[in-house]
Parts: structure tokens; C-alpha cells; sequence
């Protein structure tokens, strides 16, 4: 089953349909296996006592400014010990960001963009704060013709996979020596 699924996720990214199947896979897939789903999305701010934030210089143009001014800024944010943040959300987040998170559990975001510290120190919450909100999203309900057409183009999958498994097949035993 697992196997199948997943060739049908190649033949729809073949296809050209892999915002569709990434669509139907998250409202699918949206929560852990042991939350609720929740009835409203979260909305809340992030508490500036729970980051960790760090500052260095910054490289790139700025003539003595950057050798001077510590102006890079790394705000380090512990995911699992977020006390203020629900479930579901936290499950969410090291699911859609398990890319970015270290091995400590910590998601590191970094902002050089302006040259003052305190510019630098709010764009990185910013860009936590959107990931945040990005998590704790419900994702709307897809219509019954979504889904009509999400599994038509399972179905579709499926077939092509027989149709080449079963040529595969049929060249190997051309292939044989006659008895």
C-alpha cells in the first residue's frame, strides 16, 4: 500500500499535479497520529523571555560599520519546551520545519538584513513568528471534486505502474533462452 502510494506521488509530480498532491497530503497528513484535530487555528505571540538570542558581526558591504557593530542576530527558539504553545502546533512544527531544526530541538533563525541590531533582532522574530502561525493554520477542507479528482489521478498511477511493470516483465522473458 505504502509502496503504491508513493509511486502514485511520483507519476502526480510527473505529471505536473504536485501542488495538488502536496495540498490533499497536508490536509491528509496535517496532525500526529495521538493529537486532536483542532476546532480553530492558534494565535498567539511568541514570549521574548523564551528565545535565545545571540549577536555577531555581520559579513557582507558596510565599510567600518561591520567591523565595529555586532549586528547579526540569531534568535534561537526550543521547540518541545514551548510550554505556551499547543500540542498539535508543536507536533506541526517539527514535522514542516525538520529541516531546520538542530539536534538540540532548537529552530535557529538568523537575520542580517538591516544594520541595526535592534531592526535585525525583530525581522528574525518575524520570520519565527510566520513559521509559527504556519504551523498552528488549519488547512481548509478540500471539495468533493478535489477528491474525486485526487484519487482519479491515484488510479491513473496505478495503472501506468502495472502497465510498466508488466513491460518490464515481458522484456525480461524475451530476454530467457528457449528451453
Amino acid at each position: 500500500m505504502l509502496q503504491s502510494f508513493r509511486q502514485s506521488i511520483a507519476f502526480l509530480t510527473r505529471q505536473g499535479n504536485a501542488g495538488l498532491m502536496r495540498r490533499w497530503l497536508c490536509n491528509e497528513n496535517k496532525l500526529g497520529s495521538g493529537t486532536e484535530k483542532p476546532k480553530e487555528p492558534f494565535r498567539g505571540s511568541i514570549p521574548y523571555e523564551k528565545l535565545k538570542i545571540s549577536f555577531s558581526r555581520s559579513g557582507g558591504p558596510g565599510g567600518q560599520n561591520v567591523n565595529k557593530v555586532n549586528t547579526k542576530v540569531d534568535v534561537r527558539f526550543h521547540v518541545t519546551s514551548a510550554d505556551w504553545l499547543p500540542d498539535w502546533v508543536k507536533e506541526r512544527l517539527l514535522q514542516l520545519e525538520k529541516n531546520r531544526i538542530n539536534k538540540k530541538g532548537e529552530i535557529v533563525m538568523t537575520s542580517t538584513a538591516f544594520r541595526s541590531q535592534h531592526q535585525n533582532i525583530e525581522n528574525a522574530v518575524q520570520k519565527l513568528q510566520e513559521i509559527i502561525e504556519e504551523a498552528g493554520s488549519l488547512p481548509r477542507e478540500p471539495s468533493e471534486a478535489t477528491k474525486a479528482r485526487i484519487k482519479h489521478l491515484q488510479r491513473r498511477a496505478a495503472e501506468e505502474r502495472l502497465r510498466e511493470k508488466k513491460y518490464h516483465s515481458q522484456r525480461k522473458t524475451e530476454r530467457r533462452k528457449p528451453l
